[in-house]
C-alpha cells in the first residue's frame, strides 16, 4: 500500500511541476525589440504587454492597423506588432460595413484592460471601445 501511495504522489508531483507551453499561451514579450516610429507615443508605442500595464483601467486612444478575428472581434495592431483585441466589435459597429477598415490605419478609444490576457478566448489585452475612426484607401 505504501508503494502505491508513493507512486501516486510521484505522478502528481511530476505532472504538476513542468511548465506547459502551448501556442495559445500569451507571448508577453513577443513584440520586444521591434522599433516603433518616433511619431508614435503613449500606449500606442507599447512594445509588449508589460508596457501597457500603466494604462490598465484608463481611457486610452490606440492608433495602429485594424484587423479582425472571425469577423466578430476587432484588433488594433500597434506599430510594434502588439495586438489589442476589441471584443464584439461587430456589435459596436452594427449597421456599418466595418470590414472595409481591415488592413488600414485606425484609431480606437476606450478603457484598456490588460488583465484579460489570461482569460480563455482572449490572449491579448482588450479595449472596451467607446469611439472608433478608421480609414479606407480611395
Amino acid at each position: 500500500m505504501t508503494m502505491r501511495r508513493w507512486l501516486i504522489a510521484l505522478l502528481c508531483v511530476s505532472g504538476c511541476s513542468g511548465e506547459q507551453k502551448s501556442e495559445d499561451a500569451p507571448r508577453i514579450r513577443a513584440a520586444a525589440g521591434i522599433p516603433v516610429p518616433a511619431n508614435v507615443s503613449g500606449p500606442s508605442a507599447a512594445r509588449d504587454y508589460l508596457d501597457l500595464e500603466p494604462w490598465s483601467g484608463q481611457e486610452v486612444t490606440l492608433e495602429g492597423t485594424f484587423e479582425h478575428d472571425r469577423a466578430t472581434h476587432g484588433i488594433v495592431r500597434l506599430a510594434s506588432g502588439l495586438r489589442v483585441t476589441i471584443p464584439k466589435f461587430d456589435l459596436f459597429a452594427r449597421g456599418n460595413d466595418w470590414l472595409k477598415y481591415v488592413g488600414n490605419p485606425c484609431s480606437a478609444t476606450g478603457i484598456l484592460h490588460t488583465y484579460t490576457k489570461n482569460i480563455d478566448g482572449f490572449r491579448t489585452p482588450t479595449l472596451e471601445i467607446h469611439d472608433f475612426t478608421g480609414s479606407v484607401p480611395e
